[in-house]
């Protein structure tokens, strides 16, 4: 194999394929990115087993062809560092993978190409098209809801449904879900749900954005998202909490509406005394005032008062976690939002001015000292 091509036109594809590889692992193979020269294309593959990356481009001049799998991290590493437009020469001598540019030198262990994973092809039963901004956005405004430490197999993904024409997005926590949906030009008579890991939707987000339409096909074991000449594949999860859009459903009588800036700007200065032990908020809301206290601790307490647009209840007391709240309100993208509530035990419905995204978080069932 030996082909030349200019940094900027690789580097890109290198990062992406790094997050695909498994540096830890105990298999040498998962670390290393298959790279391939062929017909004025050079493809790149990467796998952790769970996930998978693909991607071809051209290249203007490949003297030989062939195939080799090469430590994605060392190469990342020494492209980094390479020049701004530099010309960068590759050469398997069949032992080394040979790394030019002007006088500096690289030669970089390989793995023979016919030990590394086949990326399991997917029997097409579901397919989607969707315009690249509507999936990203749909998964920004819910990804964040899923834990990134849970032992419980159905709190580490969300699950998409497609119904006719309509995506629907649901990511949930112990402490929060969210939901949201996005409608096509395309109604599309086959429905179906499967459960992404947040491993592959964080992926998906940093791939794909702002690459036009995205063909994703699933077979209920996998799935593919693919979009110009890249293609991310993943395993899918088989559990997944049931009848969640019901929680959605019930009947939140008393409301509030809040400006959104003035709610986080409040929270944070409120918040700033709390601790790891206490970090939640009490928000007393009374006709068109909602008082924000801290909840005390060893280094005291604060408390702060912001205006409320409208209110339609008696005087009224919940604790919520502000971290919790926060990072909801920061995408949310309208001016103000709703607190929907029913008791100071149930969870609070969030809501903002567009209805194609809502929240829900379970608010802290403490008694103030």
């Amino acid at each position: 194999m030996h082909f030349s091509v200019v940094k900027e036109d690789i580097l890109k594809y290198l990062q992406y394929a790094n997050s695909f590889t498994n540096p830890k692992g105990l298999n040498d193979i998962l670390q290393n990115i298959y790279m391939e020269a062929e017909n004025n294309t050079v493809n790149i593959k990467a796998t952790n087993y769970q996930m998978g990356f693909s991607c071809n481009f051209e290249v203007h001049n490949i003297e030989q062809e062939g195939r080799i799998t090469v430590s994605c991290r060392k190469l990342l590493d020494i492209i980094k560092e390479l020049p701004d437009g530099a010309l960068i020469d590759f050469h398997y001598d069949d032992t080394r993978l040979n790394v030019i540019c002007g006088k500096s030198k690289f030669k970089l262990s390989t793995i023979p190409s016919e030990n590394f994973p086949s990326m399991g092809d997917i029997v097409q039963e579901f397919y989607l098209k969707i315009n690249s901004a509507d999936l990203i956005t749909v998964l920004k405004r819910t990804v964040f809801c899923i834990p990134n430490d849970s032992q419980k197999l159905e709190f580490t993904g969300a699950q998409f449904r497609i119904n006719r024409d309509m995506l629907e997005v649901f990511a949930t926590g112990m402490q929060r879900v969210a939901i949201a949906s996005v409608k096509f030009d395309t109604e599309y008579s086959n429905d179906f749900i499967v459960n992404i890991p947040k491993k592959t939707i964080s992926e998906v987000i940093r791939v794909f954005e702002n690459k036009g339409l995205i063909e994703i096909e699933t077979d209920r074991r996998q799935i593919s998202f693919k979009a110009d000449n890249i293609t991310v594949y993943s395993k899918l999860i088989e559990k997944f909490v049931k009848n969640i859009d019901r929680l959605f459903a019930d009947d939140y009588p008393i409301k509030a509406k809040i400006n959104r800036k003035s709610f986080i700007e409040a929270s944070k200065r409120v918040s700033a005394i709390t601790s790891e032990e206490t970090p939640g908020i009490i928000l007393n809301f009374d006709n068109t005032i909602l008082k924000m206290s801290s909840l005390e601790t060893i280094y005291g307490e604060g408390s702060e008062m912001i205006d409320v647009l409208d209110f339609n209840s008696e005087p009224f007391e919940i604790i919520l976690n502000a971290r919790h709240v926060n990072e909801i309100l920061n995408v949310i993208e309208t001016e103000d939002f709703t607190l929907e509530m029913k008791d100071k035990r149930s969870p609070v419905l969030i809501t903002p001015d567009d209805t194609n995204y809502r929240y829900l978080v379970v608010p802290i069932s403490i008694d103030k000292i």
